[in-house]
């Protein structure tokens, strides 16, 4: 094995993230460089030299650690300092992931005058997110976190017909076959000893791999480690190579969370920290204990451009509040997380693709092919600094090189795969009760685009996950096609959380800001939705209606002196007709993630009479205090975002209005999620109480 000895412990940050592959979980094949080397047309490999040593060397006590920490997988290289010894070394500590709170030795084996010290890299480590010290002599010196990054320095044999090439390897430094790799728009797979080659034209700055199944790839902060940038240099020679790790991930778990929204206004960056961060622990916690790998995948708007650059959060922001985050989380980008004062698609992704990765890949999870594709096409014209441009011109839709990649991508995917696909701006709009009681819906996506998308998703099972609507939904398109669109994080754009002092935040239609939890077993699929700080089996919410008069002495006093032109009719529209006192007895329930295969019942618990829920279009009355009277009672904006009507509701008329109710929500699945209802229940405690 042939190894450069190359080292750079002051190389900038290389984002890095995972894509996977369909195989199988078989014994991997030796490295034979002999048969290699008959593979390629023009095997000759230019001499490696080594970068001339400084005249002279800094201290070791200089030193500080940048973003990324380089080693040699499988070899040496050398620590360009004086002031160690032989015996001396670094200690890392993984801090996330699996593998958190193992500690490794990265030893200092002889040390030169001219050269500095010749480290070694732990065997069979693939690197990640450390806390490292410095042991010299007897003194330890706490340098603080960074990635280390184990890179491949393998002397793939070149091909003069490729300028791209490298190897896929796993731990052990065997090749991993029939790996999907892309510079973003070619694909191509590893042979049998894992080597790769691409002619490629290098626009898009990065190589990329779908990580098979039974793998996973190092994380740095939480993003996988599934590519690594190349230069932009078309005669260039580069050589990319990744290192793997072995896991058996048939079952899995999947966290999928979406806009996010992160602008550090309304205490966002307090309500993301304290509520979401600390679900996404203890789902990892969970996990951990069930010995049940867990991911996440992200749907986009993980910031907001107007908010970029006067409030300081832009993707690399992003990405270093989640760095402590244990869960490996595959991001793609939504509408908001373009720079705003970039004109041209392309362009406008440039930070993106810097800090946080690829804007289309896929990877492998166990016997699921997960597809993640930007279909926000961005319009914008540019603007000056200090200005905003036009943050709604965007259209939904798919680059031509992102549809010719998608169909490579899939040449490798067996029909029987399913594929689970992940997207920001939604295929199909939320559902309506029709007028014989049935469900309807209408397609979001414009129609020469989604003709495009499903003729290459023919004959395929598929799954499509998305965000931007801030509601809960899902539709069965098709027999092979559902969707899923998924409440968001910021709910109404943590405007709730704010008006309620963190009591409480949901989304336009009531449901709490939460994600989806989806536990796979090969290719069968449970899940459920998870509101942020709730226990997961609150799936529903209940109202008694005699009970939720809205009044503006209660909930909005302040209306008139905000809004210097309120008329009672302006009240009396966003009260959304609970400023009407009832008495006739109806109980409203709010099913979360209600679709046509769920069961409502509800029972009187006194006199056991099984009440009829009737499903109603309607508006949730604790958003209507949380958002719509406290903005009215708090800002003089424009009412922007107010409650939203929503289908996902039911109605059941009671015998009495202090008739108790056992209500019970069935899902797809069979778990059967259950609250008993002691009315009457007043709508005033109910918006002061975390409970709801």
């Amino acid at each position: 094995m042939k190894l450069r000895f190359l080292f750079s412990p002051f190389a900038t940050a290389i984002a890095v993230a995972v894509v996977s592959v369909a195989v199988s979980c078989s014994p991997n094949h030796e490295l034979n460089p002999e048969t290699d080397k008959t593979e390629t047309d023009s095997t000759t490999t230019e001499p490696v030299v080594p970068p001339s040593p400084p005249s002279t060397l800094p201290d070791v006590s200089s030193f500080s650690l940048s973003d990324v920490f380089e080693l040699t997988f499988g070899g040496e290289q050398v620590f360009p300092y004086k002031g160690l010894s032989a015996g001396d070394y670094f200690e890392a500590t993984s801090v996330s992931g699996l593998d958190a709170g193992t500690v490794r030795r990265i030893e200092v084996l002889s040390v030169s005058d001219s050269e500095g010290a010749r480290l070694s890299c732990p065997e069979k480590w693939i690197g990640g997110m450390c806390s490292l010290t410095l042991h010299v002599g007897s003194s330890v010196r706490n340098l603080g976190t960074t990635f280390v990054d184990v890179v491949d320095r393998y002397d793939v044999p070149r091909n003069a017909r490729f300028s791209l090439y490298g190897r896929v390897v796993d731990s052990e430094g065997k090749g991993i076959p029939g790996v999907s790799v892309s510079d973003g728009k070619n694909v191509v797979q590893t042979s049998e000893n894992g080597f790769y080659y691409i002619l490629s034209d290098r626009k898009y700055g990065y190589v990329f791999i779908s990580v098979p199944s039974c793998y996973r790839a190092a994380m740095n902060r939480s993003i996988p480690m599934f590519f690594r940038k190349i230069t932009s240099d078309v005669t260039n020679y580069e050589i990319r190579s990744f290192v793997l790790e072995k896991e058996d991930n048939t079952r899995h778990r999947l966290l999928v969370y979406t806009d996010v929204h992160m602008a550090n206004r309304t205490e966002d960056k307090q309500q993301f920290t304290d509520g979401f961060k600390k679900d996404l622990a203890a789902e990892f916690e969970r996990a951990k204990a069930e010995g049940i790998p867990v991911y996440a995948m992200t749907l986009g708007d993980l910031t907001w451009d107007q908010w970029w650059y006067s409030n300081k959060m832009e993707p690399k922001d992003y990405r270093d509040l989640m760095a402590d985050t244990e869960v490996p989380t595959y991001n793609i980008l939504g509408n908001h997380d373009n720079d705003p004062y970039v004109a041209d698609n392309f362009a406008s992704e440039d930070k993106w693709r810097s800090y946080i990765g690829p804007t289309f890949y896929s990877f492998n999870i166990g016997g699921i092919h997960y597809i993640q594709l930007d279909n926000t096409i961005f319009n914008n014209k540019g603007a000056a600094q200090g200005t905003v441009g036009d943050l709604t011109d965007y259209t939904e839709g798919f680059t031509e090189d992102e549809l010719s990649w998608l169909k490579s991508d899939l040449s490798y995917v067996p029909k029987s795969t399913p594929l689970v696909i992940g997207m920001h701006i939604q295929y199909s709009n939320r559902p309506h009760v029709s007028s014989n009681g049935g469900n309807t819906f209408s397609q979001a996506m414009p129609s020469a685009q989604s003709a495009l998308l499903l003729d290459l998703l023919s004959g395929y099972k598929v799954q499509f996950l998305t965000g931007h609507t801030h509601v809960r939904y899902t539709n069965f398109i098709s027999d092979n096609l559902m969707e899923q669109n998924v409440g968001a994080i910021c709910g109404t754009w943590w405007w709730c959380g704010y008006y309620s002092s963190h009591r409480t935040n949901m989304c336009r239609d009531g449901v709490p800001d939460g994600y989806e939890v989806i536990d796979y077993d090969g290719t069968s699929m449970t899940c459920y939705y998870k509101g942020v700080g709730h226990d997961r089996n609150y799936q529903f919410r209940a109202y008694d209606l005699n009970n939720c008069l809205i009044d503006r002495a209660t909930y909005c006093p302040k209306v008139a002196t905000n809004f210097k032109t309120v008329t009672e009719d302006l009240f009396r529209q966003y009260a959304c007709g609970y400023d009407t006192p009832r008495d006739d007895n109806v109980v409203l329930i709010n099913v979360f993630s209600w679709n046509p295969k769920y069961v409502v019942s509800v029972t009187e618990k006194e006199t056991g009479k099984k009440l009829t829920p009737v499903r109603i279009a309607g508006y949730d009355p604790l958003h209507v205090i949380h958002f719509n009277m406290g903005r009215m009672n708090t800002n003089s904006a424009n009412m922007t975002f107010p409650t939203l009507e929503t289908d996902h509701l039911f109605q059941v008329i009671c015998s009495s209005e202090t008739t108790t109710l056992e209500i019970a929500v069935t899902d797809e699945f069979g778990t059967v999620y259950t609250e008993t209802m002691t009315r009457p229940r007043k709508l005033l405690d109910m918006s002061k109480s975390t409970q709801w």
